[in-house]
C-alpha cells in the first residue's frame, strides 16, 4: 500500500471509532488511502450482515453478504502511476465477482476463522520482516470492524506449516485462488497498462 498519510481527519475518525489494536491502528491509514483512492465504499455507509476485504499493496478482494440471498463482490487491481514533478496516480481495475462465488468464498473463509484470527503480531515466535509480502485483512460484521495482517504466510522458509493460523490463511488464500488466480489477474491488468512509470509493493516498473 502506498505509504501516505494523506488521509482526512474525519475519515481517520470514523475508522478508529470501533476501538482497535496498535497493530490495527498501524494498518488503518494505510488501507483507508487506497480505499477512497480506488472508490470503495466505507463499512459505515453499507448495509450489511458482514463484509470481508482481504488486502496486498496492490490488490484487494472484496466480499459482502448483504442478505441471505443477496451478495456481492470485486477484485480490484491497483497500481501508483508516478508522473513527473512528485505527483502520482492511482490507476486501478475493477472487477466484478459473480454473486454465487461471492457466497461461496464467504461461506469457506468463514469456515476458515477469517473473522477470529488473531493478529500475526499476537503470535508467540511468529518471524517479522519488513520485504516481502503481507496480507491485510479488514472485516466487517454487524456494527463491528477489525484489522489484522500475516507476513509472507505463504513463504516455507519462514512459516511453519503445521501453526493453525498459518493453516488457516492459507486455506483462507487457496480457497480464493481456486475460483480465480489472484496473480494472473493483476499480473494481466499491469501487462496492459500503457507506457509511464508505476510502483506496487516496493517494485518500480518503467513500460517503454
Amino acid at each position: 500500500m502506498k505509504k501516505q498519510f494523506h488521509i482526512l481527519i474525519l475519515s481517520l475518525i470514523s475508522t478508529f471509532a470501533f476501538g482497535q489494536t496498535e497493530k490495527e491502528s498501524f494498518w488503518n491509514p494505510y488501507i483507508e488511502s487506497d480505499r477512497i483512492e480506488i472508490g470503495l465504499k466505507h463499512y459505515d455507509s453499507l448495509n450489511f450482515e458482514k463484509a470481508y476485504r482481504i488486502w496486498t499493496d496492490y490488490q484487494v478482494v472484496e466480499l459482502i453478504k448483504i442478505t441471505d440471498s443477496t451478495y456481492i463482490g470485486t477484485l480490484t487491481n491497483f497500481v501508483t502511476e508516478n508522473k513527473r514533478k512528485n505527483k502520482s496516480e492511482i490507476i486501478y481495475q475493477k472487477i466484478k465477482i459473480p454473486d454465487r462465488i461471492v457466497e461461496k468464498l464467504i461461506n469457506s473463509l468463514y469456515a476458515e476463522n477469517i473473522e477470529t484470527l488473531k493478529d500475526c503480531a499476537e503470535i508467540e515466535n511468529y518471524p517479522k520482516g519488513f520485504d516481502g509480502k503481507t496480507y491485510v485483512f479488514e472485516i466487517g460484521n454487524g456494527k463491528t470492524r477489525r484489522v489484522y495482517s500475516y507476513w509472507e504466510p505463504e513463504n516455507e522458509r519462514y512459516q511453519n506449516p503445521e501453526m493453525s493460523e498459518i493453516k488457516n490463511v492459507r486455506n483462507i488464500l487457496k480457497s480464493i485462488n481456486n475460483e480465480f488466480n489472484l496473480w494472473k489477474y493483476f499480473k494481466d491488468f499491469r501487462d496492459r497498462l500503457p507506457k509511464g512509470n508505476y510502483s506496487y509493493g516496493m517494485i518500480n516498473m518503467i513500460k517503454t
